[in-house]
């Protein structure tokens, strides 16, 4: 539960990703703090996803898809907030050249989350939200970059990319910040065990599970809220750690 005071109210916050896992409790956490939410997934109806999703505004959209992000920015309106949160999914029915194309194109921003921001840049920037807009990326967007890099290339690009927007963004009402989480992050229906393993000389016994640290999901949306609301007005092209609880 997260017991950090924010207020939202009146804004606009968009999360893409936001039907399941991390990018669902960002949302949230959000509509809890009294902002207008809408989320994207990539199925054609709310009502296919698992999680209760009545509570946001619901638009599909394949990032994948240059035409589906212009299309999907045409109808979306006013944002205050975006939180990436929707990691790459390339579909099983593309070739090898489809794939290879889609890797090239989401590692040069024609598709994908760089692509989205970009064209809701003016938007974001437009906020009269106290502090302006903001922008916040988190670990699967590191999804896109890892189609044609290393886990670790990819990560200092990200670094990069967030440091350049956050101060172009800075200079025209806006913000842009990233957290990252080092391991997996723990959402309320998940609960990860991993069994302690005892060598005895007869062989390997398996003892009790034990808990795994993890990074629990509502403490990473309390550090996206953060990114995303006055307090952080001064603070742009910063990437954030998460860390894990021992």
């Amino acid at each position: 539960m997260i017991d950090v005071g924010f207020d939202f109210t009146g804004r606009h916050v968009l999360v893409t990703g936001g039907t399941r896992g991390l990018g669902l409790a960002m949302a949230q956490a959000f509509r809890t703090a009294g902002a207008r939410v809408s989320v994207t997934g990539t199925k054609i109806l709310p009502s296919l996803y698992d999680a209760d999703l009545s509570g946001f505004d619901y638009h599909q959209l394949q990032l994948s898809s240059a035409d589906a992000i212009e299309s999907f920015v045409e109808k979306i309106g006013s944002v205050d907030v975006l939180v990436n949160a929707a990691g790459a999914r390339l579909s099983s029915s593309m070739d090898e050249h489809e794939r290879e194309f889609l890797c090239h194109s989401a590692r040069l921003g024609f598709v994908g989350p760089q692509r989205l921001t970009q064209q809701l840049r003016h938007r974001i920037c437009a906020s009269t939200a106290p502090g302006g807009g903001a922008v916040v990326h988190t670990s699967p967007t590191l999804a896109w970059l890892e189609l044609t890099q290393t886990s670790a290339d990819a990560e200092n690009e990200l670094r990069a990319q967030t440091a350049q927007a956050g101060r172009a963004w800075s200079r025209i009402g806006a913000r842009v910040n990233t957290v990252l989480t080092p391991h997996r992050v723990a959402v309320p229906s998940q609960q990860r065990l991993v069994a302690s393993v005892v060598t005895v000389d007869s062989g390997t016994v398996l003892t009790r599970p034990r808990t795994t640290p993890e990074v629990n999901a509502d403490e990473v949306a309390t550090i996206a809220m953060f990114l995303a609301s006055t307090g952080a007005a001064a603070l742009s092209g910063q990437t954030i750690h998460a860390t894990v609880r021992r």
